[in-house]
């Protein structure tokens, strides 16, 4: 028995309406036809190898290697890491962000010193950070605001976008106290991720820094993350038992 040129037809007319209701479904969920991937980014992250940190967990090494700064930036920077070593040594550290009570701010959060985890929807994707319950919030159906109306934050102003499995986010606005591993930067410092799932377990962020006012050239380099079964926790910065003096050093309270 073979099959008519209008049931053939009538098969494909179905075949095509079934595949629109997917695709309908699968972007009001989140979108497009690689949703499974998408929605794989969820979950609670920790940075991996192990040893991503190198060989002192408190002083992470650079994840791009040296960063090429521009003067004065290197020579200010260079200066502050002399300093540390030499506070270090007196067991009087300077004060950091962290003995300040302050966030990671961006990149650092997603440097994943502390778990993080992800979650989204069709409108946004969620950071959330252990450390002092930071929340980054990345915007997929909002443009970036214009310069004059920027306003410098911690985890600066996210925008993303899909592109097929990968998820590109541009980060403007980071206020200047948000330092990667205490490398200064610039007013107009652009972020700019790729995330994606190098499978079900696996998560890669490409990062690219561009800030021509600090930097001689873009600094690029990559985290990776392993899936996590980690419950984050609560996280509050209790600062009532350091004291900053007025050099910046620090020092227990004895009292």
């Amino acid at each position: 028995m073979t099959m008519t040129r209008r049931s053939r037809a009538g098969l494909l007319a179905l075949f095509i309406a079934a595949a629109a209701a997917v695709t309908f479904i699968a972007s009001e969920r989140g979108g497009g036809p690689a949703e499974a991937q998408k929605l794989g980014i969820s979950g609670t992250w920790e940075r991996t190898p192990d040893d991503w940190f190198g060989e002192d967990p408190d002083n992470p090494v650079l994840p791009g290697g040296k960063i090429d700064l521009k003067e004065p930036f290197l020579s200010e920077y260079e200066t502050l890491k002399k300093k540390q070593a030499e506070a270090n040594e007196a067991g009087t550290p300077l004060a950091t962000t962290s003995s300040k009570c302050l966030p990671e701010g961006m990149p650092t959060l997603m440097a994943a010193l502390f778990p993080i985890e992800i979650i989204h929807d069709n409108k946004q994707v969620v950071v959330l950070g252990e450390y002092l319950q930071q929340v980054r919030r990345i915007l997929l159906t909002e443009p970036m605001p214009s310069k004059d109306k920027l306003e410098a934050t911690f985890q600066g102003q996210s925008r993303g976008r899909w592109e097929g499995d990968t998820l590109v986010v541009e980060t403007q606005g980071i206020r200047p106290e948000a330092r990667l591993y205490d490398v200064p930067h610039g007013k107009d410092m652009k972020i700019t991720e790729r995330i994606r799932l190098k499978d079900p377990d696996h998560l890669e962020n490409q990062i690219v820094i561009e800030d021509p006012e600090v930097l001689n050239a873009p600094y690029r380099f990559t985290f990776e993350y392993k899936r996590s079964d980690y419950r984050i926790q609560e996280y509050v910065c209790e600062n009532n038992q350091i004291v900053i003096d007025s050099e910046g050093k620090t020092a227990l309270r004895r009292n």
